[in-house]
């Protein structure tokens, strides 16, 4: 095709779904960082340093957690739009092939 543009939507449909892994790993990794959050704030200790120490920094790990998650979410969610995006070109493509005469030889 001259002047025009071409796509391998088979490939490009399963490099798609790969992002359904990349978004579970997301979450897998933000849920571990809970459970490890889970408790932890006993951890910087009662005195005057442990709750300067964790005033300052606790609320960054969950804060992590949650944006990791976001990730996970945002990672799910571009994967699904680019799996929809290739099945509408291998549809558009398929019609147009329809709509030709001879397209299919």
């Amino acid at each position: 095709m001259t002047g025009g543009f071409s796509a391998d939507v088979e490939r490009g449909a399963g490099r798609a779904k790969e992002f359904d892994d990349l978004s579970r790993r997301a979450h897998a990794i933000a849920d571990e960082l809970d459970r490890a959050l889970d408790g932890a704030e006993s951890a910087w200790g009662s005195d005057a340093v442990g709750e300067s120490f964790k005033a300052a920094h606790a609320g960054h790990a969950a804060e992590a957690a949650a944006r990791i998650r976001a990730l996970g979410t945002s990672l799910g969610e571009a994967g699904a739009s680019f799996g929809e995006s290739f099945t509408k070109l291998r549809t558009a493509d398929e019609d147009a092939a329809d709509r030709l005469p001879g397209a299919e030889e």
